[in-house]
């Protein structure tokens, strides 16, 4: 992951309000509060070499519908979603979003919200799961910006459980 520069809090949590079109401050607070108070966050770019230490949320409904079977791994997702060509629920979203992608590389957002317990990973996607899942499908994932908060305490998180090594 390279680091553009650094950015405040305030700025990450005004894109995702934008981007989920959230009008309040208590925006899903299930994933934002548990979070480490000695975050830093950065603006970065994605590497092609940071796909392989992606992780997508460690929330057990990815499992339930088979993506994060037998682990989290963005790759694992991936693979399943071309594995399997169901038509409920996350791989429904995950297809519908690259059909967007497809017709507009912008028409979604691509700057993802990710953390991690150092520069070099591993990362969890807290906000973008599916649209980065869709980004992979199409080859397009490396060289986007993202960001990055970094905190060596995130491995206590619980959003980010299934991605320790």
């Amino acid at each position: 992951m390279r680091i553009i520069r650094k950015v405040n809090q305030d700025e990450v949590w005004t894109h995702w309000k934008k981007v989920e079109n959230f009008n309040n401050d208590n925006f899903r607070s299930d994933i934002r509060d548990p979070l480490p108070l000695d975050l830093n966050w950065y603006l970065s770019i994605l590497e092609s070499t940071d796909i392989n230490k992606i992780y997508v949320i460690s929330s057990d409904d990815w499992k339930n519908e088979f993506l994060c079977v037998p682990d989290f791994k963005l790759l694992t997702a991936l693979s399943n979603y071309k594995l399997f060509n169901y038509n409920i629920g996350k791989y429904k979203n995950i297809c519908e979003k690259e059909a967007l992608f497809k017709n507009d590389k912008n028409v979604l957002d691509k700057k993802f919200i990710i953390v991690a317990p150092k520069q070099d990973g591993p990362f969890t996607v807290i906000e973008g799961n599916k649209r980065m899942i869709a980004l992979a499908n199409l080859g397009v994932l490396s060289d986007i910006e993202v960001f990055l908060g970094l905190s060596s305490r995130i491995n206590d998180y619980k959003w980010a459980r299934y991605s320790k090594n």
